[in-house]
């Protein structure tokens, strides 16, 4: 048994389960894969040991995979009318992987969907933190804008 082998299976296996149609999904399935996914992924390939040239590339290539299956993954969940699904996933995703932005836009996006703002205010904030210790750098621009967009109030004519 190989880490890295079993993670390529499990993203591949549920990014095959989420191209067929939505009503085919096995839910139950899905979900077990994504905590099997998160279970197999524990950080990035080799990280506690001496960056090495010949391990940068599978590095970069499964936090990617592991990242865009999560939140493929959670999109689906969003879409599925189940949010707090989603929430759940990119939270432990998060543990794994601190440092992946898009899982906090993510995030972000799932908590003004179940009408938590302060939660996306606190993710922001998170991500913010987190970036400047880790990276030493700041949200991306996107990352702003989502942040200031989810954060106004709605318009007067949105309300009517």
């Amino acid at each position: 048994w190989v880490d890295t082998w079993a993670l390529e299976q499990v993203t591949a296996r549920i990014e095959q389960a989420l191209r067929r149609p939505r009503e085919s999904i096995d839910r139950d399935k899905l979900e077990q894969m994504c905590r099997r996914m998160i279970e197999v992924y524990v950080g990035p390939f080799l990280g506690n040991e001496p960056d090495e040239p010949w391990s940068l590339p599978m590095r970069d290539r499964q936090r990617q995979r592991f990242v865009r299956t999560i939140v493929e993954m959670s999109r689906y969940w969003q879409q599925t009318g189940q949010p707090e699904q989603a929430v759940d996933f990119l939270e432990r995703a998060l543990e794994a992987d601190n440092v992946a932005e898009n899982l906090y836009r993510q995030l972000m996006t799932c908590y003004a969907q179940l009408g938590r703002s302060a939660d996306a205010a606190e993710t922001y904030n998170r991500c913010r933190k987190t970036l400047a210790a880790v990276l030493k750098v700041e949200p991306s621009a996107e990352t702003r804008a989502l942040f200031d967009k989810l954060l106004q109030p709605p318009s007067p004519a949105a309300v009517h």
